[in-house]
């Protein structure tokens, strides 16, 4: 009689357990196959769609501005101000206009979207905990922030390295994450400018304040420079009617800004009225001599020739940033239409449903031959013990005997 096999579990016993159950698990795996495979249609769609900017390091330096601007140069510092410029364009104003445009804001949950009893319940709660110092009251979020921290929760920005970020957007519609993502980049593109701009003309509005001051102190005529350097006079004067011209079509003339920008209009055209029109006299001619007997003068007009200087290099900056926007950043992928979905993906979803289905069904069937009683019965205890199997006794119905 052959010894009774332990209960070792090895890989043998696993392929006669396959073997046995094959119809079962094969059946269970299709299914579990076909579920996860219905399951990835059903499942919401998350298509992403994305682009890859570098800022250089000249976007932070100038040579002509060198000595006004403190310019960057530690490698750190300058990329957590790449990445602060790029948060810094997806304002609140530009999330309101990606969802006037694309309507892209997911409805928040709050008292509006529960059953009035549940919004009742929850708000008489928060004010009994309130009260007992539970927690403490949180003022209401106003406005659309809520849905704004949503919307920048799906705008994504990943930092290859210290110049180089990967900036993509995630929505349910793979056409309006192709537009937004084109729109995020032109956004990007359009602050990373102004902000530059920004930054030098409020440095050449300081210089020219005070140019104006020292122009009133240094002699009595308005400004030197309708004597000395009228050039400079004409080409600011067409540089502010440049920017009346082009705030002129998005502002009326209440604005702030341009009637600031008239009010200096109006005051560079009576020093260029005021300008003598036979030429420099004598005392421009001499560079200026003319202060070289107070000290005080003295000092006062070789600053305004610094500052005049100064202000020429800030205008050849301003120019040439118009030109030379290509040096300060480059786009090195362009956004492109996502072809499939980010989530979920039928590849994954097949892979985990034949898994959990070949798996599952295996499980299965090892508990269905642990708990299999067949080995009670006489050919089944025959096979297992490999005795032979002499027959049966037969049962015959009858009367029970009486004792």
């Amino acid at each position: 009689m052959k010894p009774f096999k332990g209960t070792a579990f090895n890989v043998t016993d696993v392929l006669g357990l396959a073997s046995r159950y094959r119809g079962m698990m094969v059946l269970g795996t299709l299914l579990s196959l076909a579920l996860f495979m219905a399951a990835a249609e059903v499942i919401p769609k998350k298509y992403k769609s994305s682009f890859v900017l570098t800022i250089y390091a000249k976007y932070f330096q100038s040579p002509l501005t060198r000595d006004l601007l403190s310019e960057v140069t530690d490698a750190g510092e300058m990329k957590s101000q790449r990445e602060a410029l790029i948060h810094q364009a997806l304002g609140p104003e530009f999330l309101d206009s990606l969802d006037r445009k694309y309507g892209i804001y997911h409805p928040v949950p709050g008292p509006q979207t529960m059953p009035s009893f549940v919004s009742k319940t929850l708000a008489r709660l928060k004010a009994v905990g309130a009260e007992w110092g539970v927690f403490h009251a949180q003022p209401p979020e106003t406005g659309n922030s809520a849905a704004q921290q949503d919307l920048l929760a799906r705008i994504q920005i990943f930092n290859f390295n210290n110049m180089t970020f990967q900036v993509s957007f995630i929505d349910s519609d793979a056409s309006v994450s192709f537009q937004v993502t084109q729109d995020i980049y032109a956004q990007v593109i359009r602050s990373l400018l102004e902000t530059r701009t920004r930054n030098l003309v409020t440095l050449r509005n300081a210089i020219r304040k005070r140019l104006e001051s020292l122009s009133f102190n240094m002699a009595s005529a308005p400004d030197p420079r309708a004597s000395l350097r009228p050039r400079l006079l004409r080409e600011e004067l067409a540089d502010v009617r440049g920017q009346l011209r082009a705030l002129g079509a998005q502002y009326t003339e209440e604005h702030p800004l341009i009637a600031e920008l008239r009010e200096r209009e109006k005051v560079l055209v009576r020093w260029l009225d005021s300008a003598p029109q036979g030429g420099p006299g004598p005392a421009s001619e001499r560079g200026g001599d003319a202060f070289l007997g107070d000290k005080s003068g003295v000092s006062a007009q070789e600053m305004y020739n610094d500052l005049t200087k100064k202000l020429d290099y800030l205008n050849i900056a301003l120019e040439s940033d118009k030109t030379q926007q290509e040096d300060y950043f480059s786009l090195q992928i362009p956004p492109i239409y996502p072809k499939a979905p980010l989530w979920p993906k039928k590849s994954l979803f097949a892979l985990w449903g034949f898994a959990g289905g070949l798996i599952g069904t295996l499980f299965l069937a090892a508990l269905r031959d642990y708990f299999d009683r067949s080995t009670l019965h006489a050919d089944g205890l025959a096979g297992r013990l490999g005795i032979p199997l002499l027959g049966g006794l037969p049962v015959f119905p009858g009367r029970r005997l009486s004792g």
